[in-house]
């Protein structure tokens, strides 16, 4: 038998099967590609394990890139060595073919390894896919988060959930004391209340140190923690059903995976955010519109269709004053999205709504977007020259405004700005109409 050649016994026939060294020079270097390749995976499978394995990455991301940059050729050399070996009838214990098939368990491993990091940062779904949520996992890691406002974007929203995580769980740890401690301390004695006392008070240093300060932008959602790594997730990038509302916080789904515990302002971070991240509403402007101006009223003299409050928000134009009640946010907010998936909306919190529409590019998309939330809403809305302004009474005592439709009655809207709107008022109301 030649050196080059062996020869194997099937179904009573001989096949003449060539040797590794044969096998390396028919495959022309593809045998060389999946070796390479095996290396490449091993070597980023070390980095992804244990623990830190993000500070490892970000220090060696030529590990990652280098997989990415070479897996098409490793999927070219796999298909071309099969194929080969099917046509020539090579052996399933050939060498080539049993280094290929060790070289995709470790593949499949690596695959498997990427999807449960990417899992814990992002939300993820179908089958897995190595290059897919490789380029995933590289721009969650490996790219940097620009903190500061980047150009075209507003900063819209800040907080800090410090001072609140701190309340709220020194408030549990209060109520924990006072309802475990006897009992414990009949149990257990001693010993075992000072164990409760010092988890209890793990709970509140633990909350304080996982707090940290976000802001919301035009753009985007950033979170800082006081001990940990920036996250920030595009607007765009928020799923449908991702914004989920608790007494604790917000829940955020998007491009990362991220809960804020604020129990002041999560709801309404949520909100805006749903209106924030709307297609139509992907604003362009970095100065607010002018000549608006939102306050609290009270509508007199006109019922309202389906159990809508007299209680509500004024939206103040030259041209016109449109009523919002105070219990049809909901209804606002979906009227400006078109969506019918929005978070309830709090009395509140309308002011906020009408503070984003300002962004819009133009008056004429505001006035719509207004328009369309008066109609949603049940309100009502009177134009400058059917309404009367009373200004017998100072504008920093009360604003009042009246109309009478043609066959009914009258009807008027009372309310007081705050003394930073007195100004913004008396300009407004300037050319109105006067009783």
């Amino acid at each position: 038998m030649s050196e080059r050649l062996r020869t194997e016994v099937s179904s009573g026939s001989r096949v003449e099967v060539p040797s590794p060294e044969d096998m390396r020079r028919q495959l022309e270097g593809r045998v060389e590609v999946v070796e390479a390749s095996r290396e490449r995976y091993a070597a980023l499978e070390s980095l992804l394990s244990g623990g830190r394995w993000k500070r490892r990455l970000r220090v060696e991301p030529g590990a990652l890139e280098t997989v990415l940059r070479h897996e098409a050729a490793f999927h070219e050399a796999m298909d071309r060595i099969q194929r080969r070996a099917q046509m020539d009838g090579w052996p399933v214990h050939a060498p080539v073919l049993v280094m290929l098939r060790d070289v995709w368990v470790l593949r499949s491993r690596l695959e498997a390894l990427v999807r449960k990091r990417l899992d814990a940062l992002a939300p993820v779904s179908g089958a897995p896919s190595l290059v897919e949520e490789l380029s995933r996992l590289e721009k969650l890691v490996v790219e940097a988060i620009p903190l500061e406002p980047i150009p075209g974007e507003v900063r819209l929203l800040e907080g800090d959930t410090a001072d609140a995580v701190f309340v709220l769980r020194l408030y549990v740890a209060i109520i924990g004391a006072l309802v475990l401690g006897p009992g414990v301390h009949r149990w257990g004695g001693a010993p075992v209340v000072f164990a409760l006392l010092v988890l209890l008070i793990g709970l509140i240093v633990q909350g304080v140190v996982s707090s940290g300060r976000y802001w919301l932008t035009s753009q985007r959602l950033v979170w800082k923690p006081y001990s940990g790594e920036p996250v920030q997730i595009p607007l765009r990038s928020v799923l449908e059903d991702g914004l989920q509302t608790s007494f604790l916080g917000v829940r955020v789904l998007g491009e990362r995976k991220l809960f804020i515990q604020d129990v002041a302002r999560g709801h309404l971070l949520a909100v805006l955010m749903e209106l924030r991240r709307h297609p139509s509403l992907d604003f362009a402007r970095t100065e607010r519109l002018a000549d608006v101006l939102c306050f609290k009223v009270t509508l007199e003299g006109v019922l309202l269709p389906g159990g809508a409050s007299g209680k509500g928000y004024a939206v103040l134009r030259p041209g016109y004053v449109a009523f919002l009640p105070e219990n049809r946010g909901t209804q606002v907010l979906r009227a400006i999205t078109g969506s019918r998936s929005s978070p309830k909306v709090r009395a509140g919190e309308i002011p906020h709504l009408i503070e984003q529409l300002r962004y819009l590019p133009s008056e004429a998309g505001f006035d719509a977007c207004v328009e369309r939330a008066v109609a949603a809403a049940g309100g009502v809305r009177w134009s400058a020259w059917e309404s009367r302004y009373d200004a017998s009474t100072p504008v920093w005592k009360e604003i009042r405004l009246q109309t009478q439709a043609p066959g009914s009655s009258p009807g008027s809207l009372r309310g007081k700005v705050d003394w930073s709107q007195q100004a913004e008022a008396m300009r407004l109301l300037a050319d109105w109409p006067r009783r």
